[in-house]
């Protein structure tokens, strides 16, 4: 007995200093974020916590402020939107906000929700932007945004949701699994180990290339910067909710009452989310405006940036 224990406790050392190293390894060298959207870098004082946003005023505007959000995974910030508000900036003020536990915004160890980026979402445009604003959105935040769009159309009276989540992908709550998942990622020791592996340059990398569908775009650069934005202090905490899927919502009741001019965006080749789950969005709703941007991936607004910052431009110019 006394040897089969001290084999047990044997093997949990060596498996406590592999994640030690582990953890060591990842976080050695890893710099701070700084603002890559140019304009000026703003933050936003929420329940006791920093948000990050850049603003770019407008060169000479002609319509509503424009609130850009981010998607939702390991290595999400506002870095996203690099490719879209210098032309977006011609005539709208542009915010791009890094949501808390991501970017260069507060990374707490708390119980993130569905629940909670929508009020924060909401909460920044009323007390930051302080009047009606077109939301754009990406992914899981795009389902973010149509329930706010549904719940108050004179605070968001445009929408473009870049291939939203929340009819068959994403839209229920977590499991008891997924409540294990979020615990071990946020433990101590094996949490950050767990996460560093999920997170490593190899995975980033692998991401980004189902992502695009021209791999020219993953350059070492931008594999370095996402796995930087990955791996600052406590940014394992806010993808382990998405991860055991208490992020998720359904969105089926908010846009079938959603009455604002709204425009869905897919990429043709788009992998995780493919242009297929369109015609849901559009059975609920007829009136939504659908564009598909070929080719492109999971990204259409950076795969595709020209044309897709001609069609918003266009879209909010016409209210339509």
């Amino acid at each position: 007995m006394r040897s089969s224990w001290r084999r047990a406790l044997l093997a949990s050392g060596a498996a406590i200093g592999a994640a030690a190293t582990l953890n060591a390894l990842a976080s050695r060298g890893v710099a701070p974020l700084e603002n890559l959207l140019g304009g000026t870098t703003g933050w936003f004082e929420w329940r006791g916590r920093r948000i990050f946003y850049a603003h770019r005023k407008a060169r000479e505007r002609k319509g509503r402020p424009v609130l850009l959000l981010h998607a939702i995974h390991a290595a999400a910030w506002s870095y996203e939107w690099r490719s879209n508000v210098d032309a977006l900036s011609e005539t709208h003020d542009v915010y791009a906000v890094d949501l808390l536990g991501f970017g260069m915004s507060d990374r707490p160890q708390l119980r993130y929700s569905a629940r909670l980026y929508q009020r924060l979402i909401d909460d920044f445009a009323r007390q930051t932007i302080e009047e009606p604003a077109a939301l754009i959105a990406s992914s899981l935040t795009a389902a973010y945004a149509a329930v706010l769009g549904a719940r108050d159309p004179g605070q968001y009276p445009s929408l473009i949701l870049i291939e939203p989540t929340g009819l068959v992908r994403r839209n229920t709550a977590a499991t008891t699994g997924g409540d294990v998942t979020r615990l071990v990622v946020d433990a101590p020791l094996v949490g950050p180990a767990v996460f560093n592996a999920l997170a490593s340059r190899r995975s980033i990398r692998y991401w980004l290339e189902r992502a695009y569908v021209d791999l020219d775009f993953v350059t070492p650069e931008l594999v370095d910067i996402y796995h930087r934005a990955a791996h600052q202090p406590g940014a394992r905490h806010a993808p382990a909710a998405f991860l055991s899927g208490h992020l998720n919502l359904d969105v089926r009741g908010a846009v079938r009452r959603l009455r604002q001019p709204v425009m869905l965006v897919w990429g043709e080749q788009a992998v995780e989310t493919p242009v297929e789950d369109a015609r849901g969005f559009l059975a609920l709703n007829p009136a939504l405006q659908l564009t598909i941007l070929d080719p492109a991936g999971m990204l259409p607004h950076d795969e595709q940036a020209a044309e897709f910052n001609g069609l918003v431009t266009r879209f909010l110019a016409s209210g339509s």
